[in-house]
């Protein structure tokens, strides 16, 4: 990415706009377990933005990468030999809506597909794999404990 220089004490009109984003590579889904248990860590990436290498690293002890990438800029994470297109979201939806619900689930690493706001077969089942995980009652139903537990575990 190129931002035009100045020299010292010049105005200018450039703005470079920078999100962080951290993402896991996990074994399984959620928060359980140790790091050890879950993190696939140790694991060799790359990071583009607008196919210009930004980062190379490996996976953290936790199974992370932490990014700061330019927004407005297609953004790819190559990984397990496998590149993935990374979107940044410009806000979360409130949790206690169901497209929120979702968000957070499919952000947590339950399969549903794309948070879209209407409950079906794929949600339920995310629903249902996050309230065993949690030890909750597996009833499907998106109530005030499995609300409840999401923010815990997802934060607000």
């Amino acid at each position: 990415m190129r931002v035009a220089r100045t020299q010292k004490d010049l105005p200018h009109k450039n703005t470079l706009v920078l999100r962080k984003l951290k993402v896991y590579f996990q074994r399984f889904p959620g928060k359980g377990g140790t790091d050890a248990d879950r993190a696939i860590n140790d694991v060799e990436y790359i990071l583009r933005a607008g196919g210009r290498v930004i980062d190379k690293g490996k996976t953290a002890a936790d199974g992370s990468i932490e990014m700061i990438v330019p927004t407005g800029v297609p953004i790819e994470l190559e990984v397990f030999g496998t590149k993935y297109d990374v979107k940044v979201h410009p806000f979360m939806e409130a949790e206690n809506t169901a497209k929120g619900a979702q968000r957070r689930l499919s952000m947590l690493g339950y399969e549903l597909g794309n948070p879209d706001g209407n409950v079906g077969e794929k949600t339920d089942r995310a629903t249902l794999n996050f309230q065993a995980d949690q030890s909750l009652e597996p009833d499907g139903v998106f109530g005030s404990n499995t609300e409840s537990k999401l923010k815990s575990e997802f934060g607000e």
